[in-house]
């Protein structure tokens, strides 16, 4: 049976979504607050495992990280293939602050915490509250993943049990906040919340008549492969050069290693480049994306990815990072609720209580987990806060490319005599970079009023 070894945790993963998704549909509690299906099954895959019951079935880590590590790349990939056009000359730039400086403020609380009770640890170990929290389980994992060895091996672990933590704390106290302000509104309490899909698409359906004998989703597959093939190749090459220069090589390696998507979105914009380019001297290439495809395989690789990231959760873990996980995870939670409370008072002139709970939702799930609660709020999404939000998002991430910088410094600094001086200017950076966008924020806002 060897040759199972792989496919048995695939086989794994997609019994838990099965059981997630027939829970979340049947069990009233479930389906009363914002939980992401593919979260549900992997807790329900820790609960059964070794983690909790002794003697069960064992999950091997190193497995199931390599599974979140191509999921998220491939997912990431897949998105960027798409040929979707957003409308993104709106000026989004409030928006996108309200998210960069929660980001920052996040980033800021997880460091000092670290720095002032679990001194003993790595820093990164605080920095992965705003990715988890703010990001999601992707950038989480990828992040810790980078620097596992610096969190004893645990890294994809706790990048993914922040981003659990973040799904909870948003899905629970998101929808206590929005009773609240249902019952202000005189608006009736949402019975159910989903995690079905709000968009609509028209689905090209290929006939027998058809020549080729690559259906729709062959050549989507395909493509992916491709490109994920040079991405491979990349890291190939790259690895001879780059491991030869010493410790400074390996950093930088590791570093491109761990944004492997990054380097899978390089290829797959190039990629749609030459397409375009093709198309327009008159080749009819429409067949190479197919937007419906590429979504369902999107939605496919990240759902494996935050099931197999939960999955990657064990007993020395928690033993090691439990209470530092917990306090961080309560303290920020809180912090970002007060904190967006506050800026959405006063930087949103109308809507505020519906963009409170779509950017709360965002800053402590992802999205989806914002969309879902404003759905409490604004049934339809006939308000703009929904659009704003994601197109906001995309503002944020260039927003915040800085940022990113300070919460690598500790990384490179890491075992060298400087190493408590990155850290400090990881932590002053994170605040001082928190209370710019804040300043702006009220500076535009009063400027406005």
């Amino acid at each position: 049976m060897a040759n199972w070894n792989i496919i048995i945790y695939f086989i794994l993963i997609g019994v838990l979504l099965f059981v997630g998704k027939i829970l979340k549909q049947k069990v009233p509690f479930l389906n009363r607050i914002v939980l992401p299906t593919a979260l549900l099954g992997g807790v329900i895959g820790l609960l059964f495992s070794s983690v909790f019951i002794p003697g069960s079935y064992q999950i091997d880590v190193e497995v199931m990280t390599a599974i979140v590590y191509h999921a998220l790349a491939l997912g990431f990939i897949s998105l960027t293939l798409k040929r979707t056009k957003t409308d993104n000359k709106k000026k989004l730039w409030s928006t996108g602050m309200v998210i960069t400086s929660t980001y920052a403020l996040q980033g800021f609380i997880g460091i000092l915490m670290v720095l002032i009770f679990w001194s003993d640890k790595f820093v990164g170990a605080g920095m992965l509250l705003p990715l988890g929290f703010g990001q999601g389980p992707g950038l989480a994992t990828s992040f810790g993943g980078m620097w596992s060895e610096m969190l004893n091996g645990h890294g994809v672990a706790l990048g993914a049990s922040y981003a659990f933590l973040g799904f909870v704390f948003g899905g629970t106290i998101g929808v206590l906040v929005i009773n609240i302000l249902a019952r202000k509104k005189g608006i009736e309490k949402t019975k159910r919340y989903w995690d079905d899909s709000i968009q609509k698409t028209n689905i090209e359906i290929d006939t027998v008549k058809e020549i080729s004998v690559l259906d729709g989703l062959t050549v989507q597959v395909v493509v992916l492969f491709v490109i994920y093939g040079l991405v491979w190749l990349t890291l190939f090459l790259l690895e001879g050069v780059l491991l030869g220069l010493g410790d400074i090589g390996r950093t930088i390696f590791n570093l491109l290693s761990g944004f492997n998507f990054i380097l899978g979105i390089a290829y797959a914009l190039i990629y749609k480049q030459i397409i375009k380019r093709m198309e327009k001297k008159g080749r009819n290439l429409n067949f190479m994306t197919n937007d419906y495809i590429l979504s369902n395989i999107s939605s496919l690789c990240f759902n494996f990815m935050i099931t197999g990231a939960v999955l990657t959760i064990t007993i020395d873990f928690l033993t090691d990072f439990g209470w530092l996980l917990i306090s961080i995870s309560l303290i920020g939670g809180f912090a970002t609720l007060f904190y967006v409370r506050y800026l959405t008072k006063r930087v949103y002139s109308e809507f505020k209580d519906e963009y409170f709970v779509g950017l709360f939702g965002m800053l402590s799930g992802v999205a989806s987990t914002g969309i879902a609660l404003l759905k409490g709020l604004d049934r339809n999404l006939e308000t703009p806060v929904a659009e704003e939000m994601v197109l906001g998002s995309g503002t944020a991430i260039t927003m915040a490319i800085p940022l990113f910088g300070f919460l690598m410094l500790p990384s490179l600094g890491y075992g060298q005599p400087y190493e408590s001086m990155f850290e400090l200017i990881a932590l002053f950076g994170c605040l001082l970079y928190c209370l710019v966008m804040f300043f702006i924020l009220m500076f535009r806002s009063r400027k406005r009023n």
